[in-house]
């Protein structure tokens, strides 16, 4: 989610000395600042940063279709009974 937020002067400054010390980016840093604090206010559970997804690469070899054909390119897509 982008989002525009406006810091107080102190509180950017401690983020950004924060970011620097760690090498975070700012968006590294404040997302885990705010689970920390968001942790803190519903009583120490600490959420989990999402998951990365990651797509594996697929040589595809002789499975490439010309695409320029849309009728056969679905036919192999969703098979002749389509239509």
């Amino acid at each position: 989610m982008r989002t525009t937020l406006t810091l107080d002067d102190d509180v950017a400054s401690a983020i950004e000395r924060r970011r620097r010390q760690l090498d975070h980016t700012l968006k590294q840093e404040v997302n885990d600042l705010l689970r920390a604090g968001l942790a803190q206010a519903e009583g120490g559970r600490q959420p989990q940063p999402p998951r990365r997804f990651r797509v594996e690469p697929f040589e595809t070899g002789e499975l490439l279709i010309d695409i320029d054909d849309v009728s056969a390119a679905l036919d192999i897509a969703e098979g002749p009974w389509r239509r």
